[in-house]
């Protein structure tokens, strides 16, 4: 009894380890890209650029095509680069589920007249035609994000900036005078 007391504590801290281990990352991203030596401007783009690249169906090249656009926009390759992490295991689904949805609100297509077609009737038609609709809505839903980071992050840097500005001038204004 005693033996399986210890083991639940044990599994709950780990579970609980590895939560604050996420969060702490989490939190180092964030200022990494907010600590970045470059305008807003071009750590803001950079990151949007990350997150088209990360969004796209690129299947694993998402990080070097990140890295290939911001080298020729010259814009931050750290933000573009930590951009492209927006498409992991656990976002996935979840971006190429909304891609298809909104693929097939833009073709006025239920997607299960796509799927249906593609299991019953013409494979290599029903293919091509679900693979438009869903490459539609993926390049819809990729822009909007990378508009929406934009903003985000180039607003992140830009307050981050003042309030690291404004905490230097009143450290100078607390300073001993001689």
């Amino acid at each position: 009894m005693l033996d399986s007391k210890n083991r639940r504590k044990r599994k709950n801290a780990r579970k609980h380890s590895l939560l604050v281990r996420v969060k702490r990352w989490g939190r180092y991203m964030y200022l990494r890209v907010l600590r970045f030596n470059d305008p807003p401007e071009r750590i803001a783009v950079g990151a949007a650029i990350g997150v088209a690249a990360g969004l796209l169906p690129t299947f694993g090249f998402g990080i070097l095509l990140a890295i290939f656009f911001s080298y020729i926009l010259k814009v931050n390759k750290g933000a573009a680069i930590l951009g492209s992490f927006v498409m992991n295991p656990v976002t996935t689904p979840l971006v190429w589920t909304l891609s298809s949805v909104v693929g097939a609100l833009i073709f006025w297509e239920d997607k299960n007249i796509i799927l249906e077609v593609v299991r019953n009737y013409n494979l290599h038609d029903g293919v091509k035609w679900a693979a438009v609709v869903f490459l539609v809505g993926n390049v819809i839903i990729s822009t909007i994000f990378s508009i929406i980071v934009y903003f985000v992050v180039k607003r992140w840097v830009t307050q981050y900036r003042m309030k690291k500005a404004a905490r230097r001038a009143a450290g100078m204004d607390n300073s001993p005078t001689s």
